[in-house]
């Protein structure tokens, strides 16, 4: 399907299937999707009944989020912003349920933390926090081969280049431990902690996923 006349990129990580099914058992609930890209998951949430406010860095794909929803008929209970994840426009406690779906990864070392602090900040007490992400993959030699020659250029252990077909780097990437995860995640507490199998975005390749339910800790 195309958006505004550009191709719209294949989406490799899961919808967040597990995560409606725990919804549906709690009622209609607040939801607000990090990094919502061209608003895939946000359109899927919607159209199970949850009202969403997608956020993104990147105006071009949250004008074409907001031109799908037009071309959906799509006037109420879902909404698309221009809004940095760091310092995100909503006031305290504002949603039931913040998701992250391969947004991290793309994320680079020193602001990871403070996007999670920002998704603490907006949650509602005991509010929820449903993350997808790319997980360490030592098993393919790909990514191990990534690993270990772009470690003296990323400076970060599971942090690699991608580039396209012509070697041209297009952007860095990251691989998380569990134990990578649960630091980020210290001011929740993890309720489900699964393991799956992803397609990487770029090219293809079969990488070790991480499916995450977390609920905010109230302090």
């Amino acid at each position: 399907m195309s958006l505004c006349g550009e191709k719209t990129p294949k989406y490799t990580i899961p919808l967040p299937t597990k995560l409606l099914s725990f919804l549906k058992a709690g009622g209609e609930r607040n939801v607000l999707d990090i990094g919502c890209g061209y608003g895939r998951a946000c359109f899927f949430l919607h159209e199970n009944g949850c009202n969403v406010v997608g956020i993104d860095v990147n105006k071009s794909h949250v004008k074409m989020a907001l031109e799908e929803a037009k071309k959906r008929y799509i006037s109420e209970k879902l909404g698309f912003l221009l809004n940095d994840a760091c310092a995100m426009c909503f006031p305290e406690a504002s949603f039931d349920t913040v998701t992250m779906l391969g947004v991290l990864t793309l994320i680079p070392k020193a602001k990871r933390q403070k996007i999670i602090s920002e998704a603490w900040r907006v949650l509602k007490p005991s509010g929820y926090l449903f993350i997808e992400e790319f997980g360490r993959t030592w098993r393919n030699p790909v990514y191990a081969k990534r690993y270990r020659e772009d470690l003296k250029l990323t400076g970060e252990k599971g942090t690699f280049t991608v580039k396209d077909d012509n070697g041209r780097v297009l952007h860095l990437a990251h691989h998380f431990t569990r134990k990578e995860i649960q630091i980020l995640l210290k001011r929740f507490k993890i309720l489900s902690f699964e393991e799956n199998t992803f397609t990487s975005y770029y090219h293809g390749n079969r990488v070790r996923g991480f499916i995450i339910l977390a609920q905010k800790k109230i302090e």
